[in-house]
């Protein structure tokens, strides 16, 4: 006799309910990261060794503004044309009292032999220190590398995140301006010059620059300063759209 539907229903929902209680299937274990510097930390100090020999990150930066950029394992397409073009530039950083380093997962030996090849593909000549972090543990000071990288292996390089960071500071070695990107994308690194002039001249000169802002262009005047104040700082005059919305010609560039 044919069993009807009903009764399948019945047998089949009663399998079910006599079973186990399967528990979920956990994801797998991926890490978790550090906080990433936040603007106004302190930049992490740390000893290491580079292509200019062993320093302290705090010593070397002493004084000046800095952009520390970290690359990943050398040898990189990517990252030779980054090198490349923060050598072009580097006289730009110097320029403005900023000094330049690169951090990257790798021995001395191996920075020198990349550094080569970098000079002869980009047409450049790399004179600013790269420092060597082949056990990652800089780079678990710079957020990174996953927090429990114990579990990983026996050092950090075993729990480094695909990405790149540059971190610009002032001259009190607290963070201005971060950028991370995946290690597939190239950075532009005409935006962190223009970054550090902005910050630069909103130190020097109580000013704000609005989006896209370039040397040269007009700059908004600190909302703190009172009209007076306003007009005694900024002799190439002051125009005013709202309380809160005043430009001035660049302060810093002759008349």
């Amino acid at each position: 006799m044919l069993e009807s539907s009903e009764n399948r229903k019945f047998m089949l929902y009663s399998k079910r309910a006599d079973q186990e209680p399967r528990e979920p299937k956990k994801p797998k274990e991926i890490g978790f990261r550090f906080l990433q510097l936040q603007v106004g930390d302190e930049v992490p100090d740390f000893r290491a060794d580079s292509t200019v020999g062993e320093f302290g990150y705090h010593d070397m930066i002493d004084g000046v503004w800095s952009v520390l950029v970290t690359f990943p394992p050398d040898a990189e397409a990517v990252a030779t044309t980054e090198m490349g073009q923060l050598s072009k530039l580097h006289r730009e950083f110097e320029a403005r009292n900023c000094r330049l380093m690169g951090v990257s997962c790798a021995s001395k030996e191996q920075h020198r032999a990349w550094i080569e090849a970098v000079e002869e593909i980009e047409d450049c000549s790399v004179s600013f220190p790269l420092i060597s972090d082949p056990e990652a543990v800089i780079g678990a000071k710079l957020g990174l590398v996953k927090q429990d990288w114990e579990t990983w292996g026996p050092a950090p390089v075993h729990a480094l995140v695909p990405s790149t960071l540059v971190i610009l500071c002032d001259i009190d070695k607290r963070v201005k301006a971060t950028w991370q990107h995946p290690t597939t994308c190239g950075r532009n690194f005409y935006e962190v010059l223009r970054t550090l002039d902005a910050c630069q001249l909103a130190l020097f000169h109580q000013v704000a620059t609005p989006a896209n802002w370039l040397q040269g262009r007009d700059v908004y005047v600190a909302p703190r300063l009172t009209k007076v104040a306003a007009n005694e700082a900024f002799p190439k005059g002051v125009t005013e759209q709202r309380p809160w919305y005043r430009t001035t010609p660049q302060p810093d560039l002759p008349v």
